[in-house]
């Protein structure tokens, strides 16, 4: 794979989306952390369709844990897709539902038309 190929698909507000290289992708109980490298207009369109932090959990007491986008617009949710084919998607499979918790971005050091982009959120307990 080209250090540059996209094998990630960011889905937002329905069938919109962003590609990009994942650098990063680790779920740990049920939070979920993705580094990806996105190009700047994708990135805007990425960032003014989502609400970080607009995220709840319902408490439940034997069950896994089950968080949901607090807009009841689907303005926080994000399906992540890694494309077929990739080692990404052998290593993390079909598509996950994330709600964000946070986004941040820096330039990426030594390219100009990539920009590192970090996506927190959480995985609700049904989706793992």
């Amino acid at each position: 794979m080209s250090k540059w190929e996209k094998d990630l698909n960011i889905y937002y507000s329905g069938s919109h989306y962003v590609s990009g290289h994942c650098s990063r992708f680790d779920i740990s109980d049920y939070s979920v952390i993705i580094e990806t490298w996105l190009k700047k207009a994708p990135l805007e369109a990425l960032v003014s369709n989502i609400r970080p932090g607009a995220v709840k959990e319902l408490k439940r007491v034997i069950f896994s844990p089950k968080f949901y986008d607090s807009t009841w617009q689907g303005k926080n949710t994000l399906k992540i897709r890694p494309t077929e084919g990739t080692e990404l998607y052998r290593m993390r499979g079909k598509e996950k539902i994330i709600y964000v918790k946070g986004i941040s971005s820096s330039p990426l050091e030594g390219n100009s038309l990539w920009i590192a982009t970090k996506i927190e959120g959480c995985v609700s307990g049904s989706s793992l």
